[in-house]
């Protein structure tokens, strides 16, 4: 694009274009002076060719796990909250015959089940290792 082109594009012409660069490069300025704008510049290739080499697939995998992992911060974090008002409104702590007692509830037995399950799982992969 010719000097004359890059002038007269409406673009750079309007006002708010102008100032908004004025504003960026005095904002990066001291990046681009202490050579910290390369780093910005290399990250931004990295996920550029990253993005480039995923193909639909595991764009999708990706996006699937990162809801997954959201949904389990939000699960889990749901979990301690109701666990902790609930606790806090206690007077003493149940004894140990009402704790055994709570084994008779189902969803105390899956929740157990699913920590027991988890931690087999954690020693398994810990002993191939």
């Amino acid at each position: 694009m010719s000097k004359e082109n890059l002038i007269s594009d409406t673009a750079l012409n309007d006002p708010a274009t102008i100032d908004g660069l004025k504003s960026l490069i005095d904002k990066t300025a001291p990046l681009i002076q202490a050579g910290r704008f390369d780093n910005i510049v290399d990250l931004l290739s990295l996920v550029s060719d990253n993005i480039a080499f995923l193909d639909e697939a595991a764009l999708q995998k990706t996006t699937k796990i990162a809801e997954e992992i959201m949904a389990l911060g939000w699960t889990g974090g749901n979990a301690v909250r109701m666990a902790n008002a609930q606790t806090e409104v206690l007077k003493n702590p149940p004894g140990l015959l009402k704790l055994m007692g709570s084994l008779n509830d189902p969803d105390v037995r899956r929740a157990l089940h699913f920590f027991i399950g988890t931690m087999r799982i954690i020693g398994r992969q810990m002993k191939n290792d």
